[in-house]
């Protein structure tokens, strides 16, 4: 997916993550709470979790956007939930993670919150 603005991603995210069977899959909470302030839905935290076990969480996705950090650890989270997903025929969507590449931002709970960016 391509965006022409921070508004334009945020406002993909948006409806992406209310189509059915679409998860949007984070770190922590607090990255949870910066998307819901947003207007995301279908948020998954796996803080905590296995990886075997989100994979079996989400095994019913049409979608799994993945968001994680974009810190050294967040890369490594990104690349091993990505393969495992794939292997289990979950189609999943990194374009929303490449595009934040573009900002200052390392974490997702870090992102500009909506007054400074989309009004």
């Amino acid at each position: 997916m391509e965006f022409n603005s921070f508004k334009d991603w945020v406002e993909k995210l948006i409806n992406v993550s209310k189509e059915e069977n679409t998860y949007v899959v984070v770190e922590g909470k607090n990255d949870v709470r910066r998307l819901k302030l947003y207007g995301v839905e279908s948020i998954y935290p796996i803080k905590g979790k296995k990886f075997y076990d989100v994979v079996e969480d989400l095994e019913f996705a049409n979608l799994c956007i993945l968001l994680t950090d974009l810190d050294k650890q967040g890369e490594k989270i990104f690349l091993k939930l990505k393969s495992l997903l794939q292997r289990e025929g979950i189609q999943v969507d990194v374009s929303f993670r490449e595009y934040l590449k573009n900002f200052p931002y390392e974490e997702i709970e870090k992102l500009p919150d909506i007054k400074e960016n989309l009004l």
